[in-house]
Formats: structure tokens, sequence, C-alpha cells
């Protein structure tokens, strides 16, 4: 209603300012709740880049006719979802029916490997000799599992993968005067 708001979006390896940021914020949320929930995840992606908002592994990017999240309700009785957000925190609460084999879910994260980031440098000609600027921080990228805990009575009985994901490393851009 109130129009996408601008903000920082990541685009070819870049951060920049761009419209519509945020619903990957809710439908992180929403995806977290679903496997705590104990629903089926049908179709998930994640980001190409870590986020700020959630652990990785732990996020569901959408993008527009191209990505989405979508997930089955497999209990017996319907669910109830409700989403909302305050100050700047998003909350998504899933109702229902409790069922007589209800378990205790949980989701763990393993990271596998690190990818270091590297360092790009560009030149601009308003800085004098020597003088250098940094212009985006750099950050690792990462490869993790991350799997759907299930227990009863405090004992694990099924450790089921829900994804191997790979976040790309965030170059580190510094401009520097031109010699």
């Amino acid at each position: 209603e109130a129009g996408y708001k601008e903000a920082k979006i990541y685009q070819n390896g870049k951060i920049i300012d761009g419209l519509g940021e945020g619903i990957c914020q809710i439908s992180s949320t929403l995806y977290n709740a679903v496997i705590l929930a104990n629903l089926d995840v049908t179709e998930r992606f994640n980001h190409q880049f870590i986020t700020s908002y959630v652990k990785p592994g732990r996020d569901a990017t959408v993008a527009y006719g191209s990505k989405d999240l979508k997930f089955k309700n497999n209990r017996t009785y319907p669910i109830r979802i409700d989403v909302y957000v305050s100050n700047g925190m998003a909350t998504v609460d899933i109702y229902g029916i409790k069922e007589n084999d209800e378990k205790e879910v949980s989701i763990e994260v393993e990271t596998i490997s690190t990818i270091p980031y590297e360092t790009k440098y560009i030149t601009d000609s308003s800085f004098s000799s020597g003088e250098e600027k940094l212009k985006q921080r750099g950050a690792n990228g990462v490869v993790v599992n991350s799997f759907k805990i299930i227990k009863e009575n405090g004992n694990i009985i099924s450790k089921e993968l829900l994804s191997k994901d790979t976040y790309k490393p965030l170059e580190r851009i510094v401009a520097k005067a031109v010699y």
C-alpha cells in the first residue's frame, strides 16, 4: 500500500541502493516457522550472499517469477499463519490442532567450509596521492549443511538434511588515488 522503500540490496556482487528489500526477511522468517512446525518445504532457495537478519542455511530468498518459497501442510487439519512486523522485527506464528504424534523440532546448521573474500582496488582521480577509502567491507562466504532434528522425549529420532547451501564471499572494495 505504501509502495516499496529504498534499501541496501545485493547486485552483481556489490551492495547498492535498490527497491523492494525486506520481503526476503519475511520469507526467511516464514521458512524457519514452517520447519519448526514440522511442515514439508517443497521449494526454497538460499541467498547469493549471507544475510544480516538470519544465519546461513536458515534463509529463503524470493524473486518474482523465478524463486519462491513453497511448503505443504502435511498435517491432518488446516493451519493458520499469522505474520506481523513490529520495531523492525518480523514474527511468524503457525497455529494448528495438536496431533497425537507431536515431536520436538529444531534446526541445526553445520559449517562445511569458509570461502575467503578478496580485495579489489579501484582508482579515483579525485584522491590525493596515497589516499585510500574503503567503499565496501568484505565478507567471507560459507558452505553449510542445514538439518531438521526431530526429538521425542529428549532423544533424537531423526536428523534430516534440509539443504546444502553455498554463500559467495562479498569482495572488499578500496578506492585509491591514481598514480
